[in-house]
């Protein structure tokens, strides 16, 4: 019977031991495993832990634990208490960060365990590890960049049905509002009337509420009610069983930013509109032009018409002049035969008494006559050179009307030019205005 029980306790010691044997050996397998002599100078360390770190087996062997803790963590809590575990044989369970073997720090989420023989004197001490470095690190990066859109970035957290959950102090200082003021209230509080009672402010918490997030341009009103312009997007967050559970949105003030752009649409449309009044201009300067050119084409007409009219003339008064040559040497001619008249009617006497009369009322006639055509030459010389000035001027006055007749269509070409480029600044401007 006592043989009976030594058995039976023999074989659950067995029992016991190969159920340890195979949770070390598992442990072994999937895990980072340091042994430590009671001093805390490693003794081994598995397959596992030297590929990860990136050492070999001799020159880890050793070597004392808090020697692979870097030096500007010694002395944070969590490394003096691992100091004290190994120091008093202590059970320490934490994250400890270690060198690798390239100098790179890992942290490894450990359990520190001192091991004691029967008497309960420490025989060694056994870590197990796993690696949470990128773990760790990836979730810092993310915190890191939480933290610095919080500094740069008006954020606020509403829920699903668009209620405040928080926000941040860029946020309340854009807004004008203290957190108590608006935690709790609905996204309404910020928007206009004529917004939040339009079917696009519900569409637009349909979109949040599918999980689809909205970036844009958003108006909105700050405490005071005047307008707070956002360059924002609405982001739908989800918990880790994915399921939609906040709205968060991330903004920046662009007010200054709109309001000189509608400045500028403002001057933009008014240069539109001076264009468009430098053009109908151009448009009315070119068409008085082409007026001015058309008489001057005109005057230049008639006054070549006057000029070959007075030529003309000229060729008349000329004409005019030779038959008055010719009818002042007739006057001449009958002049002297009426003075041959009077010497015969004298030679004749009382007989040619008479004939005297005639030939004398004969000399009369063509001294008159004489005198007359004496006259008609003087005044028709005189038309003459009148004639001869006034083709004179109208030649220059041609002359003039020929120039500027040439410098008017120049002047309608520099207006098309003008109304040419009149009309393209307006396109462009137009073109312009429509893009703000």
């Amino acid at each position: 019977m006592f043989n009976g029980r030594l058995k039976h306790e023999l074989q659950t010691l067995r029992d016991d031991f190969s159920s340890v044997t195979q949770v070390c050996a598992s442990l072994e397998e999937e895990m980072l495993v340091l042994i430590l002599d009671p001093q805390g100078r490693i003794e081994r360390a598995n397959g596992n832990f030297l590929k990860e770190m990136g050492y070999t087996a001799d020159r880890l062997q050793g070597q004392h634990l808090l020697k692979l803790i870097p030096e500007h963590v010694r002395n944070l809590d969590f490394h003096h208490r691992v100091r004290q575990a190994l120091e008093r044989g202590e059970h320490l369970a934490g994250v400890i960060r270690l060198l690798r073997g390239n100098g790179e720090e890992a942290w490894l989420r450990s359990i520190l365990q001192p091991v004691c023989d029967s008497s309960g004197r420490i025989r060694f001490f056994s870590i197990h590890g796993s690696d949470l470095t990128r773990t760790i690190e990836t979730s810092r990066e993310h915190e890191n960049l939480i933290k610095a859109l919080q500094r740069s970035t008006a954020v606020i957290e509403f829920n699903l049905n668009g209620e405040v959950l928080t926000a941040n102090q860029r946020f309340l200082d854009a807004m004008g509002y203290s957190l108590a003021q608006i935690q709790g209230k609905h996204h309404r509080i910020f928007c206009d009337p004529s917004e939040y009672n339009s079917p696009d402010y519900q569409r637009f918490w349909e979109q949040l509420r599918r999980g689809e997030f909205v970036v844009n341009r958003f108006r909105r009103l700050d405490s005071h009610g005047r307008d707070v312009w956002l360059e924002a997007s609405y982001n739908p967050i989800t918990d880790a069983h994915d399921k939609l559970y906040k709205v968060v949105k991330f903004a920046t003030v662009i007010t200054d930013q709109v309001q000189r752009e509608e400045a500028v649409a403002q001057a933009a449309g008014i240069a539109f509109e001076t264009s468009k009044g430098t053009d109908e201009s151009a448009r009315n300067g070119a068409s008085v032009v082409q007026q001015m050119l058309d008489a001057m084409t005109e005057l230049a007409a008639r006054m070549q018409e006057a000029a070959q009219g007075i030529e003309a003339l000229d060729k008349q008064s000329q004409l005019i002049g030779s038959i008055v040559k010719n009818i002042s040497s007739i006057a001449d001619q009958t002049n002297l035969l009426a003075l041959n008249a009077a010497i015969e009617a004298a030679r004749a006497g009382d007989q040619g008494r008479g004939f005297a009369v005639v030939a004398d009322e004969v000399r009369q006639l063509a001294s008159r006559t004489s005198a007359a055509t004496e006259e008609i030459t003087s005044v028709v010389g005189q038309n003459q050179q009148l004639a001869e000035r006034a083709v004179e001027i109208i030649d220059r006055g041609k002359t003039q009307a020929e120039l500027g007749l040439e410098l008017s269509g120049q002047a309608g070409r520099v207006i098309e030019e003008i109304q040419d480029g009149a009309r393209r600044v307006v396109k462009a401007v137009e073109s312009f205005a429509t893009q703000l």
